[in-house]
């Protein structure tokens, strides 16, 4: 497999399934350095330093994985990196609020139905006793997040199944955004929310309006965690707005929206490395997933 990465030609499938395992692979032994450094010099790893220590490194490896795609790939265009129509910023706002305020009580569901079950769920929260946690936790769990992940997810990622139908492309790279989280906890919504970033980036052509939802998603998240802690998310009002407010974002992307993916064009004629090669050199990242996640379950 010579063509892996080979400057400046067309991004193939093969290089997207394994941009996937990259993904997974580098933040962990960015992790055992972090770790190994608190465990030996600097003590706690619980505290809270440590915890934004880690959000911060795998981060970072998000980057350098990204930088290294760009680099071989002679800049951002293997990302999406493209205008876009100012209406998929409305579209965006209005699925951001229809997930966090109408989807995210799925997610509850799903995790109370473990619980239910007698096993292991605990999520994962960044520190907010203080404000420069707060504001720490705003830049390394926030903004970041949406700049990298989406760059990756939504762009390079998603090439890989840019060759096949919307409805088979959003979910594979749904269900991969899900896995790469790794935690029981974080699956039902990081699943709904990958899939519908898909969306959005095949229709728009452009991974910006991936990284506006997926900023606004966790700012809100966080801005709410820390300002308004026992504030009830879910009510009937916010039930029913968001619903309403992502079923008609969400058809009129799916069912009316028929602009064509210009990413996608690229992959469309014959290719030596489609199909089957994303899923072969994704299946590394994939089953580190897995394992990670079975045995966060199992606690």
């Amino acid at each position: 497999m010579n063509t892996l990465y080979r400057k400046y030609e067309d991004f193939n499938t093969a290089e997207s399934g394994l941009s996937f395992t990259l993904t997974v692979v580098c933040p962990f032994a960015l992790m055992l350095i972090v770790t190994a450094i608190f465990q030996f010099g600097l003590g706690d790893t619980e505290s809270p330093l440590y915890i934004l220590c880690a959000y911060a490194a795998s981060q970072l490896s998000y980057f350098g994985v990204a930088a290294f795609i760009a680099r071989q790939k002679g800049g951002l265009t293997a990302f999406r990196v493209e205008k876009f129509h100012q209406k998929y910023i409305i579209l965006a706002l209005a699925l951001s609020y229809g997930m966090l305020f109408g989807l995210g009580y799925l997610n509850e569901l799903f995790v109370g139905a473990l619980q239910d079950a007698g096993l292991n769920v605990a999520g994962v929260s960044p520190p907010l006793d203080t404000s420069v946690q707060f504001i720490f936790s705003l830049l390394i769990v926030g903004i970041m997040p949406a700049f990298f992940e989406e760059a990756l997810f939504r762009g390079a990622i998603l090439r890989g199944t840019g060759y096949m139908n919307v409805w088979a492309a959003m979910g594979i790279n749904g269900a991969m955004f899900a896995l790469f989280h790794q935690n029981p906890a974080q699956t039902i919504y990081p699943f709904l929310t990958g899939c519908v970033f898909a969306l959005v980036a095949l229709r728009s052509g452009s991974v910006f309006p991936s990284i506006i939802m997926h900023g606004v998603n966790n700012l809100t998240i966080l801005c709410v965690s820390y300002f308004a802690p026992e504030a009830a998310l879910y009510n009937t009002a916010t039930l029913i707005t968001g619903l309403v407010a992502f079923v008609a974002a969400f058809c009129y992307l799916a069912f009316f929206d028929k602009e064509k993916d210009p990413a996608a064009e690229k992959l469309a004629a014959p290719q030596p490395l489609r199909g089957k090669y994303f899923l072969y050199f994704a299946s590394v990242g994939m089953a580190l997933c897995v394992i990670s996640w079975i045995a966060a379950l199992l606690g």
